[in-house]
């Protein structure tokens, strides 16, 4: 009796906040809709359900997430839009591995970005028990897989998962053994304790997918959304990656993949299956009820034949049926059964809705303080440079070698009033090299870096300013390190006049040339691509090399095109360096019969300097370089308001 007399009076309860949740229907939905950018034509909006349900033991806590009616439309041109999305609607459940299928083109990534808030901000506010909202604003909580996982190629899987670690885990709740039993227990999931000391750039393709998993596995994740897990692998590789998303699923993490054609015995292991086609959804519920929901259409699929072949002809049009895509792919009778089930989620326990049409940049919690973040990754970045030959050991390297050439060629020309004009253009290529040296190279590898940071960033690893700051400090010591080494070979090769102020007058316009090229490389990067960048840095230089006063005196420029001259910063580079090797300086020597510019005043007259004191030239570079960062800094800003996350 007495069990009996409890159940009922679970019965009671739980009907009594089924009631609760009728009433009052605001605080049982979960909406998160998406604004219209400029970029982007979001029509009605995407509504998000995200309903909690019971946590396993020591697992992650359960979200179903709902998505209903959602349209998303991109721009061709003025006045025409392309629909990529048409009244899609659907659920992923808890506990569940759901597979979304469709041919190329069908809209399948573009709705798992939009699911995961990679195409727009959530602005998300929790109902209090009094009805008035208290606001806050936080992304989606869900972890975004791409398709192209970007890693830090010159990290180990161990220290690329313990990097993740200290970013995502909370010292406050995780002290280092739990956070190495952690990794290490996430490694033993993944199969990856063989490679745990291999260079990500070294892994095998699979190594790498697992690895992408990992670093998301960290935090165990109530909802996971991979974009093609399984794309560039083998078989067994395929098959070992679903292995895993289907563990994680059984552990209560909402899991939802876009899987490409995939085998029979991968197509086993999905519980859920969502059918896309043309923007729109025919079919979303459960694996083993696919063939009914068809079979009622006229389409019946052949004996031993693929399942997902099946489906993927069904709705390109290469199977004879009268099915027509609707937009919502369930039948009657799934509707019936996941209203039954979402309603008993609901007496459980509240949910959340967003709110307002305004849609701003959302707060951003993280799970470490800002200090923490910093000192992660300064450590990380210092680990890739001294790994990075490119940055590091052959940077360095060409810079010694030019600079032995360099005093080669112009061997001792600074001290021989004959051939000061040589030893001006040997000054100029001073400026040349270090500016090419230095903005190429990070032209070349920072757009990867950005990638990462871009995944990491949405991911809620760290945030922007934690990230640019230590992105500058860490790029500091080779920026003085590298021009240093040049300039102590070159100057005094060249035969520069060894007066401590001078060389370091010379010294410091060598750094700032320094910092400001791999800043500019930076921002091309940022702002561009691999290949766009490598043509941009030096067709933008050009006119920059043009107005410098080498090539074209400074009074010689006419007037309606002095703004060019005022603007290089190699103009202000060249002058500078003249100015340290010659301002205030005693006669050269004179080695022929006769040198018309022996006088230093004389020289710099030629060329119509000074035009500005020295300190002028110096403030000059550092405005350039504090404007190269500020443009870094709002690419970054813009591509994560845009969430240009591929």
């Amino acid at each position: 009796m007495k069990e009996g007399e409890e159940k009922s009076g679970e019965e009671t309860e739980k009907c009594a906040a089924m009631e609760e949740c009728t009433t009052e229907a605001d605080d049982c939905t979960a909406e998160t809709p998406l604004r219209q950018q400029d970029n982007v034509e979001n029509k009605d909006g995407i509504e998000i359900n995200k309903i909690p349900t019971t946590p396993l033991a020591d697992g992650p806590r359960q979200f179903d997430v709902q998505f209903s009616n959602v349209y998303f439309s991109v721009p061709l041109k003025k006045g025409l839009w392309k629909e990529i999305l048409h009244n899609v609607s659907g659920e992923f459940r808890a506990g569940r591995l759901t597979a979304i299928l469709g041919p190329s083109g069908s809209g399948k990534t573009t709705l798992l970005s939009l699911i995961a808030c990679r195409r727009n901000n959530c602005k998300i506010n929790n109902p209090n028990a009094n009805d008035r909202p208290e606001t806050t604003t936080t992304r989606m909580s869900a972890c975004y897989v791409p398709q192209e996982f970007e890693l830090m190629p010159f990290l180990t899987t161990r220290e690329t998962i313990y990097i993740a670690s200290r970013l995502k885990l909370s010292p406050k709740d995780h002290d280092d053994a739990s956070r190495n039993a952690i990794i290490q227990d996430v490694a033993e999931k993944l199969s990856l304790l063989g490679s745990m000391n291999t260079l990500a750039c070294n892994l095998s393709g699979g190594e790498k997918k697992r690895l992408s998993i990992a670093v998301e596995m960290i935090t165990s994740p109530s909802l996971l959304l991979l974009d093609e897990p399984t794309s560039g692998l083998d078989s067994a590789s395929s098959n070992q990656v679903i292995s895993l998303l289907s563990f994680m699923a059984r552990q209560g993490c909402t899991v939802a993949c876009v899987v490409h054609q995939p085998s029979s015995r991968m197509t086993q292991s999905f519980d859920d299956l969502m059918i896309m086609n043309q923007g729109r959804c025919a079919y979303c519920g459960p694996r083993d009820k696919v063939l009914d929901h068809f079979r009622a259409s006229g389409y019946v699929c052949p004996d031993f034949y693929n399942l997902s072949e099946f489906l993927l002809e069904v709705v390109t049009g290469q199977r004879g049926g009268d099915y027509e895509l609707t937009s919502g792919g369930k039948t009657s009778a799934d509707r019936t059964e996941s209203t039954a089930a979402d309603d008993d989620k609901l007496s459980q326990v509240s949910s959340v809705r967003s709110w307002g049409e305004e849609i701003f940049m959302p707060e951003r919690h993280y799970a470490v303080s800002s200090w923490e973040q910093h000192k992660v990754l300064l450590r990380r970045a210092f680990i890739c440079i001294s790994r990075d030959n490119t940055l590091t050991k052959m940077r360095l390297s060409a810079h010694l070698i030019v600079a032995v050439l360099l005093g080669l060629v112009f061997y001792d020309f600074g001290e021989d009033a004959s051939k000061v004009q040589s030893n001006v253009a040997a000054l100029f290529f001073f400026a040349l090299f270090l500016f090419f040296a230095n903005a190429m190279p990070a032209v070349q590898t920072f757009p990867s870096e950005t990638r990462v940071f871009l995944r990491e960033n949405a991911n809620n690893w760290y945030s922007l300013e934690s990230y640019y700051v230590t992105k500058v400090l860490s790029d500091l010591p080779l920026q003085i390190v590298c021009p240093t080494g040049f300039l102590l070979v070159a100057y005094y090769l060249t035969g520069q006049p060894l007066e401590a102020a001078r060389f370091f007058q010379v010294w410091m316009i060598c750094i700032l040339t320094t910092i400001l090229a791999q800043s500019f490389g930076i921002a091309t990067g940022a702002a561009f691509s691999t290949h766009a960048g490598t043509f941009l840095v030096p067709a933008f230089n050009i006119p920059m090399f043009l107005f410098a006063g080498f090539f074209l005196k400074l009074g010689e420029i006419p007037f309606y095109l002095q703004f060019f001259s005022d603007v290089s910063y190699f103009r202000y580079a060249f002058e500078g360096l003249l100015q340290a090797v010659y301002l205030g300086r005693p006669k050269i020597p004179c080695y022929a019969d006769f040198c018309y510019l022996r006088t230093p005043d004389r020289i710099l007259g030629e060329l119509g300097m000074p035009s500005m004191p020295l300190h002028a030239t110096l403030i000059a570079l550092v405005v350039w370089i504090v404007g190269l960062h500020s443009l870094v800094y709002g690419v970054l800003r813009y591509k994560l308001r845009a969430k240009v996350v591929r």
